[in-house]
């Protein structure tokens, strides 16, 4: 531990896709921009971004991040791959087909046994996915109360005014107070997740035809000491199914990259989709995925998180035989924010969502601005586990070389 650690450089090759949240350019590039001012303060570390290059088709934005420390560099391309346009149609919608068409959705979730598969493999999400219908419920008694207190209180014509008022309570309920709840964007993102389970998402095919070639470039780049593909939420779907695609047309591509090829699923829908009996096709990818021998597939959950599936295992979870892909780690969110962060974060379920790929407010083993610009690569980092904080020094030097297996083993 006392020995000095010899300079480390790291080239690194990010692909990364989000999840259903449709974000402007300008406000990505504000994103990564705050990210990087908050993590170059907490590691002791300076980290600048290039110019954002938009691609012509909106599809892709990429950074270059150059990041040191004490004893190390880093050089990152790092590429958000956009799919706005397939979110578009759902979000974009007058509101009242926002809320019906989530509101169908949702019931045949709960028709064909989804919603009960989701109880069964995670308590909270399965509360998650009814809570719209919770909000409904409350709404519906809210106005219902306030229909027969009009009509306790004498208004006039009460048989036909306050039953008319209940209505324009329980209207007005929807429209503005859900929508401080978020409510319908939930059922937006509901909409398009039944499309999508049964292959119905308009203009699929177009973007994974996009993000599949964008996978198979990254993974072509020979000067990347580390290639990573990255995804939260329902990103994780899309990258799970551009990662298939680009196997499908090339089965040696894992065994080319090497352990240089990482796979990062944070928060994943990928049981959100999966468990619907009409994604077969996605139930094959993940078993397809999973199987790869040589494929290093790490997920991370939070239990904290209602919107991810805590200790799950998206492969065996879809029917297929363990394959030990992914390696499945669980955080604790509470540990890497500060306090002030954690508590506005609990009254908001996205916030803490986000979290996932969003910038520390304390050290911890799990910083996602770490993993896309810190000196290690994601296998020294699961190889280190919780130890990972403490091999950095206070000034943000190592105090060892994550290069030597054993050095880490003994950290």
């Amino acid at each position: 531990m006392s020995e000095p650690v010899p300079p480390l450089s790291l080239k690194r090759h990010i692909v990364h896709i989000s999840g259903f949240e449709p974000v402007s350019p300008e406000m990505l590039t504000r994103r990564v921009t705050s990210g990087l001012s908050k993590f170059g303060p907490l590691w002791n570390a300076r980290a600048v971004r290039s110019e954002p290059a938009l691609a012509p088709d909106g599809r892709k934005i990429t950074f270059d991040v150059t990041a040191d420390g004490p004893g190390w560099s880093t050089e990152t391309r790092y590429t958000i791959l956009r799919w706005d346009e397939m979110m578009a149609p759902y979000v974009e919608r007058p509101w009242l087909s926002r809320v019906t068409s989530g509101y169908r959705a949702l019931l045949e979730f709960a028709w064909n046994g989804t919603i009960k598969r989701y109880f069964g493999a995670y308590v909270r999400y399965g509360l998650f996915v009814i809570y719209p219908f919770l909000v409904l419920g409350l709404f519906a008694i809210g106005a219902i109360a306030i229909g027969v207190f009009a009509a306790v209180l004498g208004i006039p014509y009460a048989a036909v005014t306050a039953p008319l008022l209940a209505l324009v309570a329980f209207a007005l309920l929807m429209r503005f107070v859900g929508n401080y709840f978020y409510l319908d964007f939930a059922l937006a993102d509901w909409a398009f997740a039944a499309d999508l389970a049964r292959g119905e998402a308009k203009g699929f095919d177009e973007v994974m035809a996009s993000f599949t070639e964008e996978v198979r470039a990254a993974c072509e780049d020979a000067e990347a000491d580390e290639i990573l593909l990255s995804s939260i939420s329902l990103g994780a779907v899309m990258l799970i199914e551009a990662l298939g695609r680009a196997l499908q047309a090339d089965p040696a591509l894992v065994q080319r990259c090497g352990p240089r090829l990482a796979f990062l699923s944070v928060g994943s829908s990928i049981l959100k989709i999966g468990l619907h009996p009409a994604a077969e096709q996605l139930r094959q990818v993940v078993g397809r995925v999973g199987a790869e021998p040589d494929l290093f597939w790490v997920e991370y959950q939070a239990k904290v998180d209602f919107i991810n599936f805590h200790k799950t295992d998206p492969v065996a979870d879809l029917g297929h035989a363990p394959t030990g892909r992914p390696i499945v780690k669980a955080i604790r969110m509470r540990d890497m924010m500060s306090d002030a962060e954690y508590r506005r974060a609990q009254r908001n379920m996205l916030l803490i969502h986000r979290q996932f790929v969003m910038p520390n407010g304390r050290r911890y083993f799990y910083d996602f601005y770490q993993i896309c610009f810190g000196p290690l690569t994601l296998r020294q980092r699961v190889r280190l586990g919780e130890r990972t904080t403490r091999i950095f020094a206070e000034d943000g030097s190592l105090k060892i070389d994550p290069r030597v297996p054993a050095a880490a083993a003994g950290g």
